[in-house]
Order: C-alpha cells, then sequence, then structure tokens
C-alpha cells in the first residue's frame, strides 16, 4: 500500500492502463491525477469499498489490473460525479469507473447477481422493472384530461416519464402531476404510451454498454420520427443521459429539457400561475440534475414562485449536495448501503426544520423514502407534486 501514497508521474503507467484506458476520451485527463484525495473526501461511498476513488486512480495508472478489476471495488460507485466535479484536475472518474465496469461485463464478470435481472428486464420488456410493455401508459388513464399519444397524433412537446414513474403504483404520482401541469400551462404535449422504451440509464450504468447503446439508438430513432421540438422528462436520470450521452450515439433532434427548466419559463412567462401554499419545505438536488446536468437554479426559481412556501436549505446544496445513494446501480447492487446514504441526507433534511423534503428525480424519491425505514426523516414530494398542489 505503501506506492499508493506517492505522486503519481504522467510517465508511470502499466500495460494495462495503456491498453484500455489511455484509448479512451477520459484516459489524457487521468494521467493528470495530483493525489490529492479530493475525490476520495467527496465520494458517499468511499468508507463502503475496498479501494478509495483516488487509490483506484492510482492502481489504474500504475497497470494494477488484478487488484482493480473486481466487483467489489468497481460495483459502488453510485455515479453521483460528486468527485468529477470536485477534482482540481477536472478528471470525471465517475467515466472511468463507467469505462471499467464495461470492461468487467466483456469479461463475463459483471454485472452484479443482484442487477442482472434488472438487466434482463431492460432486454426483454424494456423496462427495469420485469413489467410488460402494455403497462407502460396506464398511468395516463387517471388523468384528467385526455393525453395525445404520439405518432398518431402531432405535438410540439414530448412528455417522457421515464421507466420509474411510469410503472412504479407509487411513483406514478410524478408522471400524472406532471402531465396535469402541462394541461394546466396549456402546453401542447403528448406522450410515446407503450411505444415509449427505457432510455438507457440502469444498463450504462452497471456497464452493459452494447446494452445502452441498443435501447439510446432505438429511442433516438422513435423520437426523432415524432417531429416534436422539446423532449420533457421529470425523471433526472433520463435528463442527463438524453442531454449528455445520447449526442455520442446519434444525433437527437429535439432539444432535451428537465421538467423544472420548462415549470420556470411558464411561470416567467405567466402561463402557469402558482397559487399560495403556505408550508416549510427543503429542497434536495438530484445527483443528475445539478452535478451531471448542472441545473441547481431553475427547481429553485420554481419554489419561490410558490406564495407563502418557505423554503429553508440543507447544509449542503447544488453541486455539493449530498449523494442520496440511488443511482449508479447501487440501490440494486448494495440497496443496504444506498439506505444509509438516503438515510443521512434525510438527517440534513430534519435539522432544517423543514415539514417535507422536495426534489425533483422519481429515483431520487424513491431511495429518500424508503430510507425513512431506518430511522427520522421527512416525507417527500417531487416538485411536480407541490407545482401541482399550487395550481390548482
Amino acid at each position: 500500500m505503501a506506492d499508493i501514497e506517492k505522486p503519481v508521474l504522467s510517465e508511470i503507467t502499466g500495460e494495462f492502463f495503456d491498453r484500455v484506458v489511455a484509448p479512451a476520451e477520459i484516459g489524457e485527463k487521468v494521467r493528470s491525477c495530483l493525489q490529492c484525495g479530493t475525490c476520495t473526501a467527496s465520494c458517499p461511498v468511499a468508507r463502503f469499498t475496498e479501494r478509495s476513488p483516488r487509490e483506484i486512480v492510482r492502481l489504474v495508472l500504475t497497470g494494477r489490473e488484478e487488484e482493480i478489476m473486481r466487483p467489489e471495488v468497481l460495483y459502488y460507485c453510485s455515479a453521483c460525479y460528486s468527485c468529477a466535479v470536485r477534482c482540481p484536475m477536472g478528471i470525471r472518474l465517475t467515466e472511468l469507473v463507467n469505462l471499467l465496469r464495461d470492461v468487467m461485463v466483456e469479461r463475463g464478470e459483471g454485472p452484479l447477481p443482484t442487477q442482472q435481472e434488472m438487466v434482463k428486464s431492460v432486454e426483454n420488456y424494456d423496462n427495469p422493472w420485469l413489467l410488460p410493455r402494455a403497462q407502460r401508459d396506464r398511468w395516463a388513464r387517471k388523468l384528467s384530461e385526455r393525453v395525445k399519444v404520439l405518432p398518431g397524433k402531432k405535438a410540439a412537446v414530448l412528455y417522457y416519464p421515464g421507466c420509474t414513474a411510469a410503472y412504479l403504483p407509487n411513483m406514478q404520482k410524478v408522471a400524472l402531476a406532471t402531465a396535469e401541469v402541462l394541461n394546466l400551462a396549456g402546453v401542447d404535449f403528448g406522450i410515446m404510451g407503450r411505444d415509449e422504451v427505457c432510455c438507457g440509464s440502469t444498463a450504462m450504468r452497471v456497464g452493459m454498454k452494447g446494452l445502452f447503446l441498443e435501447q439510446a439508438g432505438k429511442n433516438i430513432e422513435k423520437i426523432n420520427a415524432l417531429g416534436v421540438e422539446q423532449v420533457v422528462t421529470a425523471c433526472a436520470g433520463c435528463y442527463g443521459i438524453m442531454k449528455l450521452s445520447y449526442p455520442d450515439v446519434a444525433p437527437l433532434e429535439p432539444r432535451v429539457l428537465h421538467v423544472s427548466e420548462m415549470l420556470a419559463r411558464l411561470v416567467e412567462e405567466g402561463s402557469l400561475r402558482l397559487g399560495p401554499l403556505p408550508r416549510k419545505v427543503t429542497y434536495h438536488d438530484p445527483c443528475h440534475l445539478a452535478r451531471h446536468g448542472g441545473i441547481t437554479d431553475e427547481p429553485r426559481k420554481v419554489l419561490e414562485a410558490i406564495t407563502g412556501l418557505e423554503v429553508v436549505e440543507m447544509a449542503r446544496t447544488g453541486e455539493n449536495a449530498r449523494c442520496c445513494g440511488g443511482g449508479g446501480g447501487l440501490r440494486t447492487g448494495h440497496p443496504d448501503e444506498a439506505a444509509r446514504i438516503a438515510s443521512e441526507r434525510q438527517q440534513e433534511a430534519v435539522e432544517t426544520g423543514a415539514e417535507a423534503l422536495v426534489t425533483c428525480c422519481p429515483f431520487c424519491g424513491m431511495n429518500l423514502t424508503d430510507s425513512l425505514a431506518l430511522g427520522d426523516g421527512l416525507p417527500v414530494l417531487d416538485l411536480v407534486e407541490l407545482v401541482f398542489e399550487s395550481a390548482r
């Protein structure tokens, strides 16, 4: 372990690095690692893993393949991007872990057994929840107004609820609230109904690069054929993958927006008027929205527009917000650790004195809610639920 403490020199690299990492886009950046440990200090899962993020980079650079290419090391990352935004050299360590997981899968050593069922579900049903395609649009039957189903009808905006909000009964409230609010604001939108497929994020995060490319390709082709101007999603994971990863696969013609961006614009234009809602809340920044997508102001602008709503911030906000532990396959692969991380975030929320915890990602909402089984915490609301309550 002593050599791990030495500064890394860019010219000291092993055959594994030269063969696997150097050809990748992130390769040259990894060479610049200072071994300062900022990534480890920022990582929500470093305490659970056999190797810290700093050690991972050192081992990769020096070619210690047998020590790094193990599930116990590579399948704890929650893909929160904390290391990426704080690294003084701009190394996106999350992308390095994604690359190494891809190699693990190519070797038949990944993903984890608990993640394989999810992968098979995406392959067979185009969703990670082992539910049939025929159930994807059932949530829309509960809407107060009929929604357009594309491509049978035309619309300017595609609302893409994503698998979690479309399928899971306790998360369908997000899909319903989003559609209802878009209706109230007079947005010309539609959904893909049963033709919608998983964005591929869950597959990509566990190293299933081939499956991700397949899902992304199908989605891009389907969406481009609709003729819409914008794609709106209320899921931070879907947003991040469509906005930032799809362009590497093929051009996606419509502009991708997170629902918080659209809500902020609708409020500013006066198309969406929000009534009084006396309540004290705190806001949790989803990792894939704040750090991956760079969106922190828009959700807060929407909350500020609700009369009587008092927003109290947690100690860690924006790009420095604590991860909920639900991403990167961590919830599926290591549920106990994911729950502990979410519980700690809940404790930060409790300390604010707020009545409720607001977020704008169904996966964050699900993990933060489930963590209440471990101890005290606040009821969790999605941003669009609060907006819908205020707008009615």
